[in-house]
């Protein structure tokens, strides 16, 4: 796109001044330039960016995602930054580098920096009008707009940040800081249209990328609140209809997927590691109030108002999303409650579980399944078959195909009230075997697991005790037969179970209620029959667990449905996990028919 030094037929909108349009008629090059570079010193409006929005830092640093550091971006934007300021860099070190930024960008426009670059350039240019030549400037800006109108024509699922950065924010920007110019007051709309894009087809629906690209969902929602901001100027704003409600659903999920620290939920990346201040002002944008609420309570220094602090007057903490392969098992909002968070991308589980304000693991939930010593392997993705969030639990299970027609089903619950946690492997098969099963839970540096000298329950220790651990399926007592191990190795929380038949159950039970977990606890693992007759441990399981007051019932089906007996309780569900009241009755807090 061509400029012609501010001389091009029709490029003046008639909101620009009289002399500017004047001096274009005249074909007066160095009229133009110096009329406008005038006008750009003194107008007043549009306002300065980012003034009342983020006074005290550079919002184009707010989550900078993995990759642009080796690409020289962050040092690119703090020196541009410097334009608007006095003791800026010299006007001769300024050319140079819009010169060399012109001619590198051509060969990278995929790379992330290049697109967060695009953006520091836009945000600079009126700054820049008074340092750079005004060839080196009109060239400048007619490569910005015309690589914002060629992004435009990108797939999103290409490169979701390079598309928004420079197909919207870009053209947001410069239709933000040059209305005066008809191609600049163009790209609102364009911008628009592509940040629509963005927000639909990178979110579920509800605000979260899929599992994958987890890690982009916080810079996405920095430049969609850096464009928010740009938009407070327009009656329009930024977004088109129905836009501006998927931000506000980014904005929970941001703080949906937020540890107790300010971090990002399984952050595999810089952006996610780095602090999250800035999620305040993107806060600022919702019109959705109970997200105010919400972040008073969830980031870090939140002002607690009486509203915020009644889990009542909140939305759901848990969430699920099949699309995008998540989930968090949360039973309130509040730093202090647990929460376990997990991404089944492809054939690979992410696992991460804080409670009472410590991360206590994060990273890839591990299993290992052999048959008479024949390792297996996975023939499918993990897929959801059962979510379920009321009031008195959240439950998640998930499946995958392995080898030798065997089925591995995962199986997650987060008792809201009674705050335990269950999470259990159970192998499914089809022919009698040895069965060896090792799964393993990443635990943070810093966590450790103190064992008891006599039985085989632990605690899992970060500042102060986070969590009772209690492997149901070895004998409570350490002189019990050796049917497997738990213990900690290098690879984090390790439960390794042996057994021969069918079928096998691996679970574990996490007392996460800090008052309960120092009292008197035991399990016992239960028989079950059908018809009178005992059943074996790869038909059916059922556990009766005793913590404090406390007491849970948990049965789990390992091969066809049928009427049993636990506890002289009728079962033909598939699962039971169920507590017994007062009068010591069972109430069912999940059952799977």
């Amino acid at each position: 796109m061509d400029f012609a030094l501010g001389t091009a037929p029709s490029l003046w909108h008639k909101s620009a001044p009289g002399r500017l349009r004047k001096a274009r008629k005249e074909g007066s090059a160095d009229e133009v330039w110096s009329v406008w570079t005038s006008y750009l010193a003194r107008r007043k409006t549009p306002k300065p960016l980012d003034r009342d929005v983020a006074p005290k830092d550079l919002p184009l640093l707010w989550a900078l995602p993995d990759g642009v550091e080796d690409e020289g971006t962050r040092g690119l934007i703090e020196r541009l930054s410097e334009v608007e300021h006095d003791g800026g860099i010299p006007e001769a070190t300024l050319e140079e580098e819009a010169l060399l930024w012109m001619t590198d960008a051509a060969a990278g426009r995929w790379k992330l920096g290049y697109g967060l670059e695009a953006v520091a350039f836009s945000r600079v240019l009126p700054g820049l009008a008074g340092v750079l030549s005004s060839a080196t400037w009109w060239n400048l800006l007619s490569y910005l707009v015309a690589s914002s109108v060629e992004a435009a024509q990108w797939s999103v699922f290409e490169s979701p940040l390079v598309h928004q950065w420079v197909a919207g924010e870009v053209a947001l920007t410069l239709a933000y800081w040059f209305p005066e110019l008809i191609p600049c007051r163009k790209l609102a709309r364009a911008g628009r249209r592509a940040l629509a894009a963005g927000l639909a087809e990178t979110l579920d629906g509800e605000g979260l990328p899929r599992a994958e690209n987890l890690d982009e969902l916080r810079p996405l929602l920095a430049c969609w609140t850096r464009c928010q901001a740009l938009g407070k100027s327009w009656k329009r704003g930024c977004f088109e209809r129905g836009a501006a409600e998927q931000f506000e659903w980014a904005v929970r999920q941001a703080l949906r997927w937020t540890r107790p620290d300010g971090t990002q939920v399984l952050a595999r990346s810089s952006a996610g590691a780095a602090s999250a201040d800035w999620l305040a002002v993107a806060v600022g944008f919702d019109d959705d109030k109970d997200d105010h609420d919400i972040a008073a309570v969830v980031l870090p220094g939140g002002k607690k108002s009486k509203k915020s602090r009644a889990r009542r007057f909140l939305a759901e903490a848990a969430s699920h999303s099949e699309w995008s392969c998540a989930a968090v098992l949360r039973p309130e909002w509040s730093q202090a409650s647990p929460h376990l968070s997990i991404l089944y991308p492809g054939q690979t589980v992410y696992s991460e579980l804080s409670t009472r304000g410590d991360l206590v693991w994060s990273g890839c939930w591990e299993w290992e399944v052999r048959l008479d010593d024949r390792p297996l392997r996975p023939e499918s993705d993990w897929e959801e078959t059962c979510w379920v969030s009321d009031d008195d639990a959240d439950f998640l299970e998930l499946e995958i195909e392995l080898s030798e027609g065997v089925r591995l089903e995962r199986q997650m619950i987060m008792a809201r009230e009674d705050r335990v946690l269950l999470l259990a492997d159970a192998i499914l098969g089809t022919e009698p075997a040895a069965i060896e099963y090792r799964g393993c839970l990443p635990l943070e540096a810093g966590v450790s697991l103190d064992g008891m000298p006599e039985t085989r329950e632990a605690y899992l220790v970060a500042r102060r005790r986070a969590a009772l651990v209690l492997p149901l399926a070895l004998p409570e007592w350490q002189g019990g037969r050796g049917v497997g191990t738990l213990q900690q190795t290098a690879a984090g929380l390790e439960l390794r179970q042996q057994a021969k038949g069918c079928s096998m159950y691996c679970p574990l039970l996490f007392d996460l209620d800090p008052r309960r977990m120092t009292r008197r606890r035991t399990w016992r693992q239960l028989t079950v029959a059908a018809e009178r007759v005992i059943q074996p441990a790869d038909v059916a399981v059922g556990y009766r667990v005793h913590s404090g007051r406390d007491q849970w019932l948990i049965y789990r089906s390992l091969a066809e449905r049928a009427n049993r007996t636990l506890l002289g309780h009728n079962l033909s569900s598939e699962m039971l996990f169920a507590r017994f009241d007062e009068a010591g009755e069972v109430e069912p807090l999940v059952e799977v028919e």
